[in-house]
């Protein structure tokens, strides 16, 4: 049977996926997803770049702009998170999805959403939750 809700919150390096009933209760953590690559430095992240042909056909690779890998490091995460979202849809494993994230991570997170996950989106929240232990987030994230 499918989980009523899903419920994805977190920012650019550390994301939880929990899973409520269908009036948002019972909260249970499904999933924790980390991307320290999201926190790392730019300079760091220049020297551990191992793909040359990272960037674009028209100018120079957004890596080598300030804070361009950092940017693609957010984007990396955001499509992973997608392609987790898509398998639940595909395994029928829920039928709601509440996101709570920082702005700038929810635009990049609604960017990389199929139209099929899109559909189950109830509420986006603009809020950095991932700092926020479990026990209260049901308090924080109004749930429809």
């Amino acid at each position: 049977m499918a989980d009523k809700l899903w419920i994805l919150v977190g920012n650019a390096s550390r994301v939880r996926l929990f899973s409520a009933d269908e009036k948002g209760e019972d909260w249970n953590l499904l999933e924790e997803f980390r991307h320290d690559e999201s926190r790392a430095h730019n300079l760091d992240l220049q020297e551990q770049r191992d793909n040359p042909n990272a960037g674009t056909l028209h100018g120079p690779p957004p890596e080598t702009e300030p804070d361009g890998r950092r940017e693609l490091e957010h984007d990396r995460f955001a499509r992973e998170l997608s392609q987790r979202l898509d398998r639940g849809v595909d395994h029928h494993t829920f039928e709601r999805l509440i996101i709570a994230a920082p702005p700038e991570f929810l635009g990049r997170l609604r960017k990389a959403l199929s139209k099929r996950v899109l559909q189950r989106l109830v509420l986006d929240l603009d809020a950095d939750f991932s700092n926020v232990p479990a026990r209260e987030l049901p308090n924080r994230v109004p749930v429809l």
